[in-house]
C-alpha cells in the first residue's frame, strides 16, 4: 500500500497544473483579502466582530473548487494519456489504487484549505493596517470555523475526484464540476423548492453557511451528514465500476 501512496504523491507533485492552480488560488486570496476585504473595508466590516471568521469562510468558499480541479486532473490525466493501465498493473489491487488517490487528495485538500484559510484573514488585516483602518475586537469560534472550512475544502476535493472516476473524461469532468453546483442545482431548485437544500453541492454550501437554494436551510452538521451520504453512495458506485469495468 505504501508504494502505491508514494506513487500517487509523486504524480501530484510532478504535475505542473498542481502548482499553477495552487499559485493562482493563493494569488486570488491575497488580492481579494488584502485589497477588497482589507484596504477597501467599509464601516460595516470594520465594526463586525465576525469579520475574521467571514474572511476565512469566504476565501475557502471561493477557492475550494480549485482544489477539486487538482483532484480531477490527478485522475483524468491518466485516462487522457492512457497511463491508467500502468497505474493499475503496478499494484496488486485496484482498490489500493483508489484508496491511495483518496488519501493523497485528502491530504492535499486539507493542506490547501489550511493555507487559504490562514492567508485570508492575515492579508485582510495587513490591508487594513496599510490603509490605517482599525478593526473591532474579533470573536472567532476556532473549532467551529476550522471544522466547517476543512470539511468544505475536503468535500470539494472528494467530489472532484469522484466525478473524475465516474466520468473519466477530462473535459466532461471539468465541465460537470463547474456546471453542476450552480446551473444544474439552480434549475432543480425550481422544482424541489425548499427540498433543494438536500442537493449535494447545496448541502455542502450550507456547511459554510453560504446560503441556500429554494429558501430552506440546514444546520452545518446536518448539511455535512447529507453530503457524506452522497459521497458514500457515489464512492461505492465508483469503486464497483473500477473493479468491474476496463480502465479505459
Amino acid at each position: 500500500m505504501v508504494p502505491t501512496i508514494k506513487a500517487e504523491v509523486r504524480k501530484l507533485l510532478t504535475v505542473r497544473s498542481t502548482y499553477v492552480i495552487t499559485a493562482l488560488s493563493l494569488a486570488l486570496v491575497i488580492f481579494f483579502s488584502f485589497y477588497i476585504s482589507g484596504w477597501r473595508a467599509d464601516a460595516l466590516t470594520l465594526h463586525n466582530p465576525g469579520a475574521a471568521a467571514s474572511a476565512v469562510t469566504g476565501a475557502v468558499g471561493v477557492v475550494s473548487v480549485f482544489a477539486a480541479l487538482v483532484a480531477v486532473l490527478l485522475c483524468t490525466h491518466e485516462y487522457r494519456y492512457s497511463t491508467i493501465m500502468y497505474t493499475l498493473t503496478a499494484s496488486n489491487s485496484r482498490s489500493k489504487v483508489l484508496l491511495a488517490k483518496l488519501l493523497v487528495i485528502t491530504a492535499f485538500s486539507v493542506v490547501f484549505t489550511l493555507i487559504m484559510g490562514v492567508c485570508a484573514p492575515l492579508m485582510a488585516y495587513l490591508g487594513m493596517s496599510a490603509h490605517h483602518l482599525t478593526l473591532v475586537a474579533q470573536t472567532v469560534h476556532v473549532w467551529d470555523v476550522a471544522w466547517r472550512t476543512l470539511f468544505y475544502g475536503w468535500g470539494y476535493g472528494m467530489a472532484g475526484l469522484l466525478l473524475a472516476f465516474l466520468i473519466r473524461s477530462q473535459i466532461g469532468t471539468i465541465a460537470t464540476l463547474f456546471i453542476a453546483p450552480n446551473t444544474v442545482e439552480a434549475v432543480l431548485s425550481l422544482l424541489l423548492k425548499k427540498n433543494a437544500v438536500y442537493l449535494p453541492f447545496t448541502s455542502l454550501d450550507q456547511v459554510l453557511n453560504l446560503g441556500t437554494l429554494g429558501g430552506g436551510s440546514l444546520t452545518p452538521t446536518h448539511a455535512a451528514e447529507i453530503f457524506l451520504l452522497y459521497l458514500a453512495v457515489g464512492w461505492a458506485i465508483a469503486w464497483f465500476l473500477l473493479l468491474r469495468r476496463d480502465a479505459n
